[in-house]
């Protein structure tokens, strides 16, 4: 490799915003997806963080990722790790979501199929639209 083909991790992170999270149509560099970002001789090797384990589009967003990488000059080898970290939700968090809920109404019965839902989101709605 000769000092032309050096490869620099803003390059390579240039190269990676090609990459398209289809389903929040953003690249996974402003995501905040591409981790770990190691670069010795020409073998690049990077994670791209995933928001769950089952991520229907891994494949493809990997495909997508070397393919890119490999097309800098000086790249002999990619290496993508995809390993999900789920980020807790607000409850999870400490942030209640029922913080201005002032009263609470159940509605109950022994039976299945008599309405119990319709009868909650009007309810739900009756209430909303009085102002309470």
């Amino acid at each position: 490799m000769s000092a032309r083909e050096t490869i620099l991790p803003e390059g390579v992170l240039n190269a990676l915003k090609a990459v398209q999270d289809p389903d929040l149509h953003r690249d996974v560099v402003s995501l905040g997806f591409v981790k770990n970002l190691k670069i010795a001789g020409g073998s690049v090797s990077f994670d791209i963080e995933l928001t769950t384990p089952a991520c229907p589009v891994k494949d493809r967003l990997r495909e997508e990722a070397v393919a890119a990488v490999k097309a800098l000059p000086g790249v002999e080898s990619v290496s993508v790790g995809m390993p999900a970290q789920v980020r807790p939700s607000r409850i999870e968090s400490g942030v209640s979501g029922m913080s201005r809920v002032k009263n609470a109404i159940a509605v109950a019965s022994g039976k299945g199929g008599v309405g119990k839902s319709t009868v909650a989101a009007n309810l739900a709605l009756a209430l909303s639209r009085s102002g309470a």
